[in-house]
């Protein structure tokens, strides 16, 4: 069956979203999404993320997520911010809510990036950092030292956004506006890294995305520069994950109260988001995001 979706991109991070609100019950299989998902698929393009829309009886919309390998997963900050323009658009009003599995998200306000284009700004809730919620098959202390044996990699942050991650910071130099030098998130091979952590179900039952971050304070005073490289559970290197944004920003705001607001940059792609943390400690997301084209596909 003929079915539309429209490919979406929240800084470059892509979607192919289908409208599931019609009734039909419309579902997909895993087999189905990792051929939609695929970057030889000549309809999509391939995509990192399938997301299907669908009716919620205390929210705007419900907002089913599924990762490029089939798996169902149970947030995605970057697919949240396009659900929240589409829904911002359909409805003609802010803010919007979207329940997914992980809880419910809101977008919140109008933003613009430097070169002026509107975007929505999302609350994605509180991160958590207890062992239990992340969640680990161990306790914080022993995951450490596992990693360390594993990766050499020393001083690893735990975080929830809905989906678990671990954070690196390579260089954490808050007061520093000078500290350019991206190289030592090249000189790890982190294309071995990331699968080796993110399989490693002695440590995390359900998988992790995986970041390695340098810190520095922005030269113009206005909060933080986070670069980045990202290990996406169920994708691989990517080119922005919104909620490793918020949880590298949860990372940094642990490790120093004073620190609230940071631009994240992912390395190599050049791609950014913006992080905020407000006094109630829920993260708001932000960044360009862009409609790409329209279509249907055979599901």
């Amino acid at each position: 069956m003929k079915t539309p979706f429209v490919k979406m991109n929240g800084s470059g991070n892509d979607f192919v979203i289908f409208d599931g609100r019609a009734g039909n019950g419309f579902s997909l299989v895993p087999q189905e999404i990792r051929a939609i998902a695929s970057r030889d698929n000549e309809v999509t393009g391939g995509c990192d993320q399938v997301i299907v829309l669908e009716n919620d009886d205390h929210a705007d919309v419900f907002m089913r997520i599924y990762n490029a390998d089939g798996g169902q997963v149970n947030a995605c900050g970057n697919a949240t911010r396009c659900v929240a323009g589409i829904m911002e658009f359909e409805l003609q009003r802010l803010p919007v809510s979207i329940r997914t599995n992980a809880g419910l998200l809101h977008g919140v306000e109008k933003a613009y990036t430097e070169e002026g284009h509107e975007y929505i700004l999302v609350n994605m809730g509180e991160a958590h950092f207890k062992a239990e919620q992340i969640p680990l098959a161990v306790s914080v202390a022993e995951a450490a030292e596992k990693i360390e044996a594993l990766t050499g990699l020393k001083h690893p942050q735990f975080v929830s956004m809905g989906n678990p991650h671990v954070v690196f910071f390579l260089r954490f130099n808050p007061g520093d506006t000078t500290a350019r030098d991206e190289s030592p998130l090249f000189n790890l091979e982190f294309e071995k890294i990331g699968p080796l952590l993110e399989k490693n179900r002695e440590i995390f039952p359900e998988g992790v995305n995986v970041s390695i971050a340098l810190l520095r304070a922005a030269s113009d005073g206005l909060g933080y520069i986070i670069n980045a490289r990202v290990w996406e559970r169920g994708a691989g290197l990517t080119q922005a994950c919104g909620t490793a944004a918020c949880a590298m920003m949860a990372a940094a705001h642990e490790r120093d109260s004073s620190i609230t607001r940071a631009h994240i940059w992912f390395e190599p792609f050049g791609t950014v988001v913006t992080t905020q943390v407000e006094p109630n400690g829920h993260i708001l997301l932000g960044g360009r995001i862009e409609e790409e084209f329209k279509g249907t596909v055979d599901v």
